[in-house]
């Protein structure tokens, strides 16, 4: 990450395809982004969700057997390797544009606690992108990602009186 954050994304990108072949979960996950935007490499976006899939893979079963360092780990690369997918299938990288499965994959992020994944859902649900547009459940995500910070500009419309019928989270759980 330090190659990468100063600019040195071939020394980066090497780093993370190294990690990648020793089945790192966060190895994949970083050699897969590279891969799917270019950096420091040749981009190819369908290699890119290859390794993608292998980090959720490999982060699953190290939450399940304990093998991560910790839970919280294991847990923190598994929604960000289930939220990028969900980012691939939303603008067809590497696989073909599907907002269905984009919105599926965004859910299961936003119920781990991903607050970017609840606003991406938020907005599925508020556009009906991939989902049937539902207004209430819509306003839960993004009350949800503005309960961690992540809240949006113009996003006031949440918080009407109406929407207060929504089953609210685990507001604790979030934290």
């Amino acid at each position: 990450m330090q190659c990468h954050e100063k600019g040195e994304l071939e020394q980066a990108t090497q780093y993370w395809r190294l990690s990648a072949e020793s089945e790192s979960p966060l190895g994949l996950l970083f050699y897969g982004i590279a891969l799917r935007h270019g950096w420091g490499c040749k981009k190819d976006p369908t290699v890119a969700v290859r390794y993608l899939k292998r980090a959720v893979e490999h982060a699953k079963y190290d939450l399940r057997t304990g093998f991560a360092q910790s839970a919280m780990v294991a847990k923190h690369e598994l929604v960000l390797a289930i939220y990028e997918l969900g980012v691939c299938f939303r603008h067809g990288w590497g696989v073909p544009k599907d907002l269905k499965m984009a919105s599926t994959y965004f859910e299961i992020a936003a119920g781990l606690g991903d607050p970017d994944a609840m606003n991406d859902i938020a907005f599925c649900y508020c556009h009906g992108h991939g989902v049937k547009k539902d207004m209430y459940k819509a306003a839960k995500y993004y009350r949800m990602a503005d309960y961690q910070g992540r809240g949006l500009i113009g996003n006031s419309w949440i918080w009407k009186d109406k929407y207060n019928v929504v089953d609210q989270p685990d507001w604790d759980g979030l934290k």
